[in-house]
């Protein structure tokens, strides 16, 4: 499991912390611009990994070391997100279901390449910071993805995707005070951001906000439950 959880952490890094504005567009526009993105995937894997990549990871047969695993992750990487980039040029909707589905398919690769019989989970820093990674950049694209299907949206400028990004952040960061200073914390937090929107002061539909502080919380209960906080 610390293997799948370090895994997970570096592809959440890539696909959407690293992955800037401009990179997602080269990508869709040119083989280069794809193979750059790919390419960020084995580089944070290889910096997470690094103790754990001359380990036998998985049993085929014949034994597969973490080396051999990311580079395996990444040429599969590689092939799903050139079929999505050639789909929507062709035509293909790029809707929540598409995007959905292509994350289901890296995820479960990296599953598919983790050894969990052998390796319990050791640390918790790489699930903390897999749900900063949720609460942030994950939540942003995830949400345009709805909200584009629901209402057309275009993608958040600068402005407003940070500081959708910012408010979701510390209601995350809220979870980590003690009890029950969290709670108070929390909720001024929550209250305060809903009467800025309700008298439209910071200009976000309430699908957004419903979904970010909902992910937010979520992700904020699960730090506490990792770190052994008492609720």
């Amino acid at each position: 499991m610390e293997i799948f959880c370090r895994l997970l952490f570096g592809h959440l890094l890539a696909d959407f912390t690293f992955q800037t504005n401009f990179i997602a567009e080269w990508k869709r526009r040119s083989p280069w611009g794809l193979l750059a993105h790919v390419l960020i995937h084995p580089l944070c894997y290889i910096a997470l990994l690094w103790p754990f990549l001359s380990e036998t990871w998985v049993e085929l047969g014949f034994p597969l070391n973490g080396w051999s695993c990311v580079v395996i992750a990444t040429v599969l990487h590689y092939v799903e997100d050139h079929f999505r980039v050639n789909r929507i040029n062709k035509g293909w909707t790029d809707n929540t279901l598409f995007y959905f589905w292509d994350q289901a398919l890296h995820i479960g690769i990296l599953f598919f390449l983790s050894p969990w019989a052998s390796q319990p989970l050791m640390t918790s820093w790489p699930i903390l910071g897999t749900l900063f990674v949720v609460v942030t950049h994950f939540a942003t694209v995830t949400i345009w993805f709805v909200e584009k299907d629901i209402y057309g949206r275009d993608y958040p400028e600068t402005e407003e995707k940070y500081i959708s990004m910012l408010q979701r952040l510390v209601v995350w960061l809220a979870f980590f005070l003690p009890h029950p200073w969290w709670l108070f914390v929390l909720l001024f937090v929550l209250v305060s951001f809903g009467r800025h929107v309700w008298t439209r002061r910071v200009d976000f539909s309430w699908t957004s906000v419903v979904m970010g502080n909902a992910l937010a919380v979520v992700c904020g209960l699960a730090s506490r439950f990792v770190l052994g906080f008492h609720f």
